[in-house]
């Protein structure tokens, strides 16, 4: 990909607002990105200077700048996503504990067991739609919900109403509980731990009780996998803790690196060159370090940025000279949108949708016209070229309404075309049959959708009868084509059809034309052969028959209607 393109993917993924789902492809696009500028500023090394090579360079700049506020933005919007979430773990904390005070109170109060059951039904439903909470106070809410739901299913003597399949179910659905969090224990995406951990502990305190001799047993079981996945999840953090901190010394160790470069003066091509490419060594390594701590995360690349646009916001005043393309553009891209306007208002429909279309063209050949600019401009001239076909569209629509009747018409005469029987006199079978056209034709236009369908129909039905026509081949050879002629001019779009066949004829005609000309070039190469008086009479017989072709192909031309 170009950076163009680069850009173009960028904010088209950011736009999703999947901000976490496109992490993967903001990554590619970032290496991809600094491959390129990379290579630029190798290229830049060697080339010399001069002023068009500075424009380019200047407007490959103004890109990078681009590419970059849209990669800031793709992070503003996960530091954004990242702090709605924590809001929304401790709004969940809020509801959860709730739904405890809830529960407990319940428990304590209620005494009627009909209504109780269906009460902490309700609580657990409120309890599982609620989503995550902070991972410190999660393992102490959980404790404490699981303990209301123990002491609500073993307190209360609700196994006089549960039946043994019952009981015998929520046995298996505990010992698989106990199974997947043992299984769980070999996941090596944390997250994924966390995540399953939790629906298994939501899942083990929505299942009800069972066998009372095995209680005990599973309990054990499934709170031993449950603190080992803890541990496990509890490790982790721990050991990422320390890998941050270490990251942390090490990017500021290069920030100070960073510092020293940005500080020095640069004051021609080589050095800028040279501090240029420092920095891009540096930034490749601290794209290797990983992550920092969360509260030193955006302090530490905030300075690290914040150095590295100092320097270039410096190097593209000394390198890049103002220019006037996008004003250029600007310019021709607003007498675009003029003639637009213009057109806009045209009932001519079919020159003003041509010339609608060229103009697209050429407004794609000037190119963008700048980040601020081209959307706007893009907008109004798109507004005045949908003014145009959407009132076309509409006259269209109008025109089918109205030519209805003339379908029906046509119709019927394909019908009585149909029906018709063979006089004995040819001549006056063609006079019939040209009747027929000239009815067909005068009816005028149908509902622009059933235009071909009913054309090919009309054509279907009188060619038959004109091919059904017995007449020596010469003069039923010109009726048929002469028919052909009459159904192009029936067909809605005879000065098209026209001159599509004529150029067809006329691309013939040279075919032949270099062919006898060919053949006409070889006959003296035949005097001297063996058998040549058989070839040149076989040679002859191919040049007078292209030459009959070509007379009756320009008969052809001659019986077109003139324009």
């Amino acid at each position: 990909m170009n950076k163009i393109e680069i850009l173009k993917k960028l904010l088209a993924l950011i736009k999703t607002g999947e901000i976490i789902e496109i992490g993967s492809e903001i990554d590619k696009l970032k290496k991809a990105f600094e491959a390129i500028h990379s290579s630029e500023q190798k290229e830049s090394d060697s080339q010399e200077k001069d002023t068009d090579n500075d424009e380019v360079k200047a407007e490959s700049e103004k890109l990078n700048k681009d590419i970059r506020a849209a990669f800031e933005l793709y992070k503003k919007k996960k530091k954004d996503y990242y702090t709605f979430i924590k809001m929304e773990e401790e709004k969940n904390l809020i509801l959860k504990k709730e739904i405890i005070a809830d529960f407990t109170k319940l428990i304590e109060n209620e005494e009627n067991l009909g209504k109780l059951f269906g009460t902490v039904k309700e609580i657990r439903e409120r309890w599982n739609i609620i989503g995550a909470i902070p991972q410190d106070k999660h393992n102490k809410i959980q404790a404490e919900y699981s303990k209301l739901s123990e002491e609500f299913s073993y307190n209360i003597d609700i196994y006089k109403e549960l039946k043994e399949n019952d009981l015998k179910k929520n046995y298996s659905l505990k010992n698989q509980i106990i199974h997947q969090a043992k299984a769980l224990l070999e996941e090596k995406k944390i997250k994924e731990v966390e995540r399953s951990l939790r629906k298994l502990q939501n899942e083990w305190d929505e299942v009800g009780p069972t066998f009372k001799q095995h209680w005990e047993k599973l309990k054990e079981d499934y709170w031993t996998a449950v603190k080992e996945l803890y541990a496990k999840i509890k490790l982790h953090y721990t050991d990422q803790k320390e890998i941050q901190k270490e990251n942390l010394s090490k990017k500021l160790a290069l920030i100070e690196k960073v510092k020293e470069i940005v500080s020095k003066e640069a004051l021609e091509h080589k050095e800028w060159d040279k501090l240029t490419k420092e920095l891009l060594e540096i930034q490749k390594e601290w794209k290797k370090i990983g992550q920092v701590p969360k509260d030193s995360n955006q302090k530490v690349w905030n300075d690290f940025r914040g150095l590295f646009d100092t320097f270039f916001d410096a190097k593209s005043t000394f390198y890049a000279a103002r220019n006037d393309v996008f004003d250029k553009k600007k310019e021709l891209k607003a007498k675009l949108i003029e003639k637009a306007e213009e057109l806009s208002k045209s009932t001519d429909w079919k020159n003003a949708a041509d010339a609608l279309k060229r103009l697209q063209e050429d407004w794609k050949k000037i190119g963008h016209a700048g980040q601020h600019a081209e959307q706007k401009l893009w907008k109004s001239f798109r507004t005045k070229c949908d003014a145009f076909f959407t009132t076309r569209e509409e006259h269209f629509k109008k025109m089918d309404i109205e030519n209805e009747d003339n379908l029906n018409l046509k119709e019927a005469l394909i019908e009585k075309i149909k029906a018709y029987k063979h006089k004995a006199d040819p001549i006056e079978v063609i006079t019939d049959l040209k009747a027929f056209s000239t009815e067909f034709t005068e009816i005028g236009n149908v509902p622009f959708k059933k235009k071909d369908t009913v054309y090919k129909a009309y054509k279907s039905v009188i060619d038959e009868h004109y091919n059904n026509l017995k007449m020596d081949d010469a003069e039923k050879e010109k009726i048929l084509f002469e028919a052909k002629l009459d159904s192009l001019k029936a067909s809605g779009n005879a000065e098209k059809l026209f001159q599509q066949e004529k150029e067809k004829i006329r691309n013939k005609i040279n075919d032949i034309v270099k062919e006898v000309a060919n053949y006409e070039n070889n006959l003296g190469f035949f005097a001297n052969s063996k058998g040549a008086e058989a070839l040149l009479k076989g040679v002859n017989g191919n040049i007078e028959k292209g030459k009959n072709e070509i007379d009756k192909l320009k008969r052809r031309l001659k019986l077109f209607p003139k324009e």
